[in-house]
């Protein structure tokens, strides 16, 4: 599989990428003396994983020597040298137009995220089988409202979260944890094929004219579940309706 990623912003206009590449999805921060973000690992999981508070520094925020600046250097993951006798772990720092001009890494910044537009998270291309499928978020500000406050919350239930909840009609509470709980609103029809609507939703009475919607995620059917988990995470930090297409070829 392949993936072209297609966002990843956070303070300042600023990229920062784990040790292993992938896209910290929050700031890159103090954790134990270590610095450390959360990233989406490929099964669609939230993970902690090393990463750079700055560019050309490790994840202990020493400075990289002049001469080994941050990079893979024939390895899986990114390092560099701190002097003659030890190394670490780093991570890539880009501000967003150096990241795009660069094409460095996998991750390229999209230019239009703050337009309320369809915007293309990811591509996976499985050339084994022929199948690719495409992650897209559309903003939703209104009805997707900030969980921060249920963070842990939610990726609790979704790192739970298994195809065998998935139901045909609608129906409430597929799986719950104390403030949150998975619900599938229905069946719609998109592409000429049906897909699943569901939503993550705080446990809580609805007033009128409020939403209690932290996550939201359309998709067909037969998709592994870590997809599903990986579009309900991009759902919750972006706010945004995540749709999940799958084109074979």
């Amino acid at each position: 599989e392949t993936h072209e990623y297609s966002q990843c912003t956070n303070t300042a206009g600023t990229t920062f990428l784990t040790h292993l590449g992938t896209l910290c999805i929050e700031d890159c921060k103090p954790d134990g003396g270590e610095y450390k973000c959360k990233t989406i690992d490929k099964d669609g999981r939230s993970q902690n994983m090393f990463c750079s508070p700055q560019e050309n520094m490790d994840y202990w925020g020493r400075q990289c020597r002049a001469d080994s600046m941050c990079g893979k250097y024939g390895e899986d993951y990114c390092w560099c040298r701190i002097n003659i006798f030890s190394w670490g772990y780093c991570g890539l720092v880009k501000a967003d137009k150096k990241l795009i001009d660069s094409g460095e890494g996998t991750h390229i910044t999209s230019r239009h995220r703050n337009r309320r537009v369809p915007e293309v998270i990811d591509t996976v291309d499985d050339k084994g089988n022929h199948i690719k499928t495409t992650f897209t978020a559309e903003a939703a500000p209104d009805e997707i409202i900030d969980g921060k406050q249920w963070r842990n919350d939610a990726e609790n239930l979704i790192n739970s979260w298994e195809n065998l909840h998935l139901v045909d009609q609608a129906r409430s509470n597929l799986i719950k944890s104390g403030n949150l709980r998975i619900d599938m609103q229905g069946i719609i029809k998109r592409n000429n094929q049906r897909y699943y609507n569901l939503q993550i939703q705080v446990n809580v009475q609805r007033k009128k004219g409020e939403s209690t919607t932290v996550a939201q995620i359309i998709i067909p059917d037969e998709i592994p579940e870590r997809y599903v988990r990986r579009a309900f995470l991009e759902s919750f930090n972006r706010r945004a309706r995540v749709f999940i297409d799958v084109s074979r070829y």
